[in-house]
């Protein structure tokens, strides 16, 4: 049996490791046998050579392997979530969980922290007062079998070699890479006990995949991942080149998703249609609904009913969370109106910008130890396409502290590109779907 040096010598020299060598290194990780020089060492020749789709298949089952998992059918209906890479105003998670379990499905859904300009779904909620994310295993599997779904962070005892070696990658350089984003992505996935999974990868201006060349080997990586592992997978690749809603930052995301669950009228149309079309497929792998004409009428029914706002609602006080005392708590925060500065056609809401311009005001993390304020964000008035005037109000910002308001508006205001020519017809926010 080689060393683990020995190992690490052949993967520097572009040679595959055999799925036996995987599982070792990675038990090693999570039990302290191997250093964090050498996972940085491998992390690092796995960028340089990639990862072959067996070392990446058998990586994503090592880490999964690695702590506690959610048992399979634990919540007495098909188990099926949905994983976006992210972007720029995301919030249909939020959205989604409580359509797919108004629907039929259980959704055990492990969210993530903000990452870079991209928000999480984790400091989403937590801007909502006594809402708890950190639930050991054991309460999920309560919450999943009640409720049919549950909104949690990562626990320490699942998946722990994915958080070790996530934080290693943070550090080294070594985070763009498809297998080791295959391997983190799936293999909190794979321990949630799932019967189908479906991925909603972001392409455009505002993602981390920038054009279609970069979503499809992501998508290409997770989908023989998942078919290795026997575990049905979606993929749908959806635009991001401009702000999802009307809403960036975590409190602001929260209100504008919770009121479209209480009136669909009110989602903004390309929110409506990516979260309307991640639910169906959802339907459609877990064997709720045989045609996509089912699904969408299930859909529609669970939404117009107001059943998932009610499970929204419910899935807030069970974790703890108050609604009432949120609203009540934000309520006399600063805000600021975004004029136009000129008269035109919106032609452009640069995703990037308004991102940028949020995280400076508090509403993301530069570096770990960074508090967020859960105020920081925007909410749009208008959209591209839309004629303005100039004075005409743009959006409005929000934050803890005035003092930030006027850098955040003037992000927001340098975001909106403004033309005299009407703007050109944009392609439909739903790119490919892969089943």
């Amino acid at each position: 049996m080689k060393s683990i040096k020995e190992l690490l010598n052949d993967k520097r020299q572009g040679a595959a490791w055999a799925p036996a060598d995987v599982e070792r290194f990675v038990r090693g990780v999570v039990h302290g046998e191997v250093s964090a020089a050498q996972a940085g060492a491998f992390l690092m020749a796995a960028c340089i050579h990639d990862l072959t789709d067996a070392e990446t298949a058998a990586l994503t089952t090592a880490m999964a392997r690695s702590g506690g998992h959610l048992e399979r059918g634990s919540g007495g209906r098909p188990a099926v979530d949905k994983h976006s890479t992210g972007g720029v105003g995301d919030k249909v998670s939020l959205l989604l969980a409580p359509l797919a379990a108004a629907c039929g499905l259980a959704v055990p859904m492990i969210s993530g922290r903000g990452l870079g300009h991209t928000g999480g779904t984790v400091d989403k909620l937590e801007s909502i007062r006594g809402f708890r994310m950190d639930l050991p295993l054991t309460e999920l599997a309560q919450l999943l079998h009640a409720d049919g779904m549950f909104m949690a962070a990562q626990s320490p005892d699942l998946a722990p070699a994915d958080r070790i070696l996530y934080a290693l990658r943070d550090v080294t350089g070594t985070v763009e890479n498809v297998g080791l984003i295959t391997a983190s992505i799936l293999s909190k996935k794979f321990a949630e006990g799932l019967d189908g999974l479906v991925m909603d990868i972001k392409v455009g201006s505002g993602a981390f995949m920038k054009d279609s060349a970069q979503a499809e080997r992501l998508a290409t990586s997770i989908k023989r991942t998942c078919d290795a592992a026997g575990l049905p997978c979606t993929i749908v690749c959806t635009r991001m080149d401009r702000p999802l809603g009307a809403a960036v930052g975590n409190w602001v995301e929260v209100v504008e998703a919770e009121v479209a669950l209480q009136d669909p009228s009110y989602a903004h149309p390309d929110l409506h249609l990516v979260t309307s079309t991640l639910v169906e497929e959802m339907l459609l792998l877990g064997g709720i609904c045989a045609t996509e004409d089912e699904a969408a009428d299930r859909v529609h029914q669970a939404w117009s009913s107001q059943a998932a706002w009610k499970i929204f609602h419910r899935m807030i006080e069970r974790q703890g969370g108050s609604w009432s005392d949120s609203i009540a708590h934000y309520a006399a925060t600063p805000q600021a109106v975004v004029e136009a500065t000129g008269s035109g056609v919106i032609a452009a809401i640069d995703p990037m910008a308004v991102a940028q311009a949020v995280l400076q005001a508090g509403g993301g993390r530069r570096v770990e130890t960074d508090r967020i304020d859960p105020v920081a964000g925007v909410v749009f008035q208008v959209d591209v396409g839309d004629e303005v005037t100039r004075g005409q109000p743009l959006a409005t910002v929000h934050a803890e502290q005035a003092s930030v308001l006027p850098d955040l508006a003037a992000g927001i205001q340098a975001a909106v590109h403004i033309a005299t020519a009407p703007a050109e017809q944009e392609p439909s926010v739903i790119l490919d779907v892969w089943r």
